[in-house]
């Protein structure tokens, strides 16, 4: 019997070592998962004055006014308006008594060296055709085009001197599932 008992022990002890791996290989498959969905909605930016950042995202990028809020109650008196091209949108903030973006920050290259939200970036489908129009409507490049084998991108500033890229992936799949 006390040999019969060993067996069985031992068995439900191979049986919990096993359960107690497969447990662990389950729990490792789901680290870093979520139980939500999450997609990027947009972008907030700090701007010099709202109707002129508003134009320029229309006039240049094609953007459209959604929506416009006053808001006094925050900690500084500002402005909102939300803008939209496609699914990607852009919230602007005017705030009274806001301070110019840093000199040291007008350089992609050198504000990479400094913590923080650095760009965002709006695909498109070809940057020579884009840059070469934003270009002729007067656009300032933070950062002339880079061609590689796999992507194009070049930087931006819009109005207010926020440096952002556009990219171009030559892979459609590397892009986006949106293509």
């Amino acid at each position: 019997m006390n040999k019969r008992f060993c067996t069985i022990f031992t068995g439900l002890a191979l049986l919990l070592a096993a359960g107690c791996a497969a447990m662990g290989v389950v729990m490792a498959e789901e680290k870093g998962k979520t139980g939500f969905d999450l997609s990027l909605h947009h972008i907030g930016i700090s701007v010099a004055d709202l109707d002129e950042s508003i134009a320029w995202y229309r006039e240049m990028l094609g953007f459209e006014e959604i929506m416009r809020m006053d808001q006094g109650a925050t900690i500084k008196e500002m402005k909102i308006g939300h803008i939209r091209r496609g699914n990607c949108y852009i919230e602007l903030f005017e705030v009274a008594g806001s301070k110019p973006l840093p000199e040291y920050r007008r350089d992609p290259n050198a504000d990479l060296a400094v913590q923080g939200l650095k760009h965002f970036g709006l695909q498109v489908n070809s940057v020579k055709a884009a840059i070469a129009e934003l270009k002729a409507k007067g656009v300032e490049v933070a950062m002339e085009p880079i061609d590689t084998p796999g992507v194009a991108f070049v930087f931006i500033r819009d109005n207010s001197g926020n440096a952002f890229e556009l990219i171009e992936f030559k892979d459609r799949k590397a892009g986006s599932a949106s293509q």
